[in-house]
């Protein structure tokens, strides 16, 4: 009964239900993902900077790319090496739009996060209906991801407090080994824990509505994807 009322006033703070939510930006990235054009992809990363301004409390946009920042470089990198060794920018458009459709997925999703939550997200992709093996890796991921990132946080807190800092060379590697064996043995522990805190609350893995079933949903999710894909061909047309 507690449950359900939370989840009542959780909706109705949100407006919006998570499996809608989910639906949309799964659309919407697959269309980031089709763009062929510079034209089509600067339009589109306005837009998504736009809203991202708008929603979220913080307006430094580009913090919502550091989760992608190594990627970003890794696919540079090869372009800068070929720079200065032949002189050559082949391929240079691809891996640019590779790069401005990752950057900009990032803000969206970013804002997405920031506006309701990774747990609203979670919800809202339990409640579509998936396999049921998807949504327990789902839900187990999620729960378990805040425990890894604490115990990394502990354990360089720990080194750090016990001059790893100092030393110098290879001397250091020996101590990273030990820790982290400790932490991926620590890790096991944490996910039989987990997993039968979970088990014993009942989970079984199944999303909220067994079926996809929800007819408004499936109008606007098909009104969207018509549209965009509209666009799309447009674009390559003009």
């Amino acid at each position: 009964m507690i449950l359900g009322e939370e989840k009542n006033v959780r909706r109705k703070l949100n407006k919006i239900n998570p499996e809608d939510t989910m639906v949309s930006l799964f659309i919407i990235l697959f269309y980031i993902s089709s763009i062929k054009t510079y034209r089509l992809l600067a339009v589109t990363g306005i837009l998504v900077i736009i809203y991202s301004v708008i929603t979220c409390e913080d307006k430094f946009f580009i913090r919502l790319t550091k989760p992608v920042i190594p990627f970003v470089l890794l696919m540079l990198l090869p372009i800068i090496i070929r720079l200065i060794v032949y002189r050559s920018l082949e391929d240079i458009d691809f891996t640019i739009i590779i790069v401005c459709k990752v950057l900009i997925s990032s803000i969206l999703l970013g804002t997405i996060v920031s506006k309701h939550s990774a747990l609203y997200m979670v919800d809202g992709i339990l409640n579509i209906g998936l396999p049921q093996i998807f949504n327990r890796i789902l839900a187990l991921t999620f729960r378990y991801f805040h425990m890894i990132d604490e115990d990394i946080k502990k354990g360089n807190k720990a080194l750090i407090s016990r001059g790893i800092n100092e030393r110098r060379g290879f001397s250091s590697l020996s101590i990273f080994g030990e820790w982290i064996g400790g932490f991926f043995l620590k890790s096991s522990n944490h996910s039989d824990m987990v997993f039968n805190a979970m088990k014993s609350r009942g989970f079984q893995g199944e999303g909220r509505n067994k079926k996809f079933n929800n007819k408004e949903l499936i109008l606007k999710s098909s009104m969207l994807a018509l549209f965009l894909l509209a666009i799309l061909v447009i674009d390559r047309k003009v």
